[in-house]
């Protein structure tokens, strides 16, 4: 088996039912000097092979050289990954994002060293794109990478 090493996550992502009541909490809990803001997003990603189209309520903030991404789910065109979590009861800890440069080979690694495959993907403007790895089943939540 070939080896891939990863050196870090860069994000914690984490699915909440209430953005605001979070906001609240985390601020006293990361003791942060300015109060997080939630943005609004609108996504356009594939999921299972399907174009979907939904808003997130967002909170991002760097923590000790950490992203966090706390996320709340809104309306949406069908199904996508962030909703099937929320209806299957699986709030919290949602995935770990690392930054990388080439998604493709660790994508390919993965799918055939342990039958990883991607369960949704999308981008972020012109010049990021996004994988989720189906890892939920595997490890206990979903790996993100997020090439740049």
């Amino acid at each position: 088996m070939n080896e891939i090493k990863l050196i870090k996550f860069n994000q914690i992502g984490i699915l909440v039912k209430d953005i605001k009541k979070s906001k609240r909490f985390f601020e006293n809990l990361l003791g942060l000097d300015k109060e997080l803001q939630i943005v609004e997003q609108q996504s356009t990603a594939t999921y299972k092979e399907k174009e979907v189209h939904f808003k997130l309520k967002k909170i991002v903030q760097d923590w000790n050289n950490i992203q966090l991404e706390i996320i709340e789910v809104g309306e949406s065109d069908g199904d996508h990954l962030y909703l099937d979590c929320l209806r299957n009861g699986d709030i919290g800890m949602h995935h770990l994002g690392i930054y990388v440069k080439n998604a493709e080979t660790i994508i390919n690694f993965l799918k055939e060293n342990f039958n990883v495959g991607v369960v949704q993907r999308g981008n972020v403007g012109k010049k990021v794109s996004f994988y989720f790895l189906d890892t939920k089943d595997l490890i206990g939540f979903y790996l993100e990478l997020i090439q740049f």
